[in-house]
């Protein structure tokens, strides 16, 4: 690695950056949008000297990058713990076997005095926390499910599949139809005087009703971190998949097709139910579903009518009664089941061995 230079990225400089214009003006290679850096300023949980990410760069060009997000968790004494949710660990291809990716994941710990959580082990980074000081807890499903022959991914598991390309695309539009008009008809029906509405960001009467649904989670919720979460500003929308080139890290922000769905559902004027989830481009990513059992049929119905709309083809869940619901009820072309498994570093003074990591924890696209 020729002239290798290492930035902390605290709150406080990336201020600096945006005001500076630093990694948006084609000198540094930007490892975010505009758009999500001017987001993550908007996290009131962080303070000026949180760190939120290391930064690798040879030549003003970006080869390594760790995102950090500040949040709170909840102790056994009721009091708030700040801690940072570690997920985002980006390596250049051509350094993944070299001692870069170890060293930028060690400097991140150290920058946050490792108060670290990790939302899921992923398969490619087990071997590196296997040997640190990490503990496992919140062992739980995520639910993958296609409402479509995908194309795409049937030529990504077998490259030989590209001569059909056309009618594959032909077949994914054509099963896609069905089994959105299958779905949606199926949806249709529900109880007599529940409506929805679509919002953009959750007023006091939405918050006491997920108030309810969330004191019981790991990281404490509020008005104001649910409408910093679901905030469409962070989201850079493209005309032109090529577009994306420039931005090689935070590329789940970015998208031809991107939002955020948040829908309140009321019975006679009585709020019943919460919904929130991230379209992008054909996966629709749940991340709120909060409801009691009296309603959570209709809000199911809901969901099915809001994805079908969307023309999302998959579908992304770590709610399990919401996975397993879709799975047994819904037409669909094929659901997959994946064990996850959070990880806290030992430093972190909270008991989480209990805890169970829900889909509105530490969600952060």
């Amino acid at each position: 690695m020729e002239n290798l230079e290492v930035i902390t990225l605290t709150k406080h400089s990336l201020k600096e950056a945006v005001v500076a214009n630093k990694f948006w003006n084609d000198s540094y290679e930007a490892p975010f949008s505009l758009n999500k850096a001017n987001w993550l300023l908007d996290n009131n949980r962080a303070e000026d000297q949180d760190v939120l990410a290391i930064l690798g760069y040879e030549n003003h060009t970006i080869i390594a990058f760790v995102y950090l997000m500040p949040d709170f968790i909840k102790g056994e004494d009721g009091n708030w713990l700040k801690i940072y949710w570690s997920q985002k660990w980006w390596i250049l291809e051509k350094y993944q076997g070299s001692v870069l990716p170890a060293y930028v994941k060690n400097m991140s710990l150290s920058a946050c005095n490792n108060q670290v959580v990790v939302r899921f082990l992923g398969d490619n980074t087990s071997a590196y926390y296997e040997k640190q000081p990490f503990t496992k807890f919140s062992i739980r499903k995520r639910y993958i499910i296609l409402f479509s022959v995908d194309h795409q991914l049937l030529i990504s598991k077998k490259n030989s599949l590209k001569t059909f390309t056309p009618i594959l695309k032909l077949v994914d539009k054509l099963s896609a139809k069905v089994i959105a008009f299958i779905n949606k008809s199926k949806s249709s029906k529900r109880s007599k005087g529940i409506n929805y509405e679509s919002v953009d960001c959750i007023d006091n009467d939405t918050w006491k009703f997920i108030e309810k649904h969330t004191e019981n989670d790991i990281v404490p919720k509020s008005l104001d971190y649910i409408n910093w979460q679901i905030d469409n500003n962070q989201y850079l929308q493209i005309k032109k998949d090529k577009d994306k080139i420039k931005y090689k890290c935070l590329l789940e922000s970015i998208s031809n097709k991107i939002y955020n769905v948040n829908l309140v559902i009321k019975k006679d004027d009585q709020i019943v139910g919460f919904i929130s989830g991230l379209v992008s481009g054909n996966r629709f990513t749940l991340r709120y579903f909060n409801t009691s059992e009296d309603y959570f049929n209709d809000c199911l119905k809901i969901l099915i009518e809001n994805i079908a709309r969307s023309k999302c083809i998959v579908f992304q869940s770590e709610n399990k009664k919401v996975g397993e619901q879709i799975i047994n009820k819904y037409a669909k072309v094929y659901a997959d089941v994946k064990k996850l498994i959070s990880l806290k570093h030992n430093d972190v003074s909270v008991d989480l061995n209990e805890a169970l990591v829900h889909d509105q924890d530490g969600n952060f696209i």
